[in-house]
C-alpha cells in the first residue's frame, strides 16, 4: 500500500484482481446500463453526452452505441 492509498483502496484494488475476466464484463455491462438510465432520465444530460460524443467519434458510431441501448436521438436543441 502507498502512501496515497487508503486501506478502503486497497481493499478494493484487491477484490477486483481476484474477480475473473467474464466477472469484470459483466460489471461493466451493468455499470454502463446504470449510466444510460441515468443519462436517459435527463434530458439535458443526453443531449450534452451526444454534443461530446459527436466531436469525439463519427456519429455513426454515436447512433450505433444509442441503438445498443434502445435510446432513440432526442432532437436537436437550437
Amino acid at each position: 500500500m502507498s502512501d496515497h492509498e487508503s486501506a478502503a483502496e486497497a481493499y478494493r484494488r484487491k477484490i477486483a484482481w481476484q474477480r475473473t475476466p467474464e466477472e469484470n464484463m459483466r460489471l461493466f455491462v451493468q455499470l454502463q446500463r446504470q449510466a444510460f438510465e441515468v443519462l436517459e432520465a435527463c434530458p439535458d444530460a443526453m443531449d450534452h453526452f451526444i454534443r461530446r460524443n459527436h466531436r469525439k467519434r463519427r456519429q455513426s458510431e454515436v447512433d450505433k452505441l444509442l441503438r445498443r441501448h434502445g435510446i432513440s436521438r432526442p432532437p436537436s436543441r437550437p
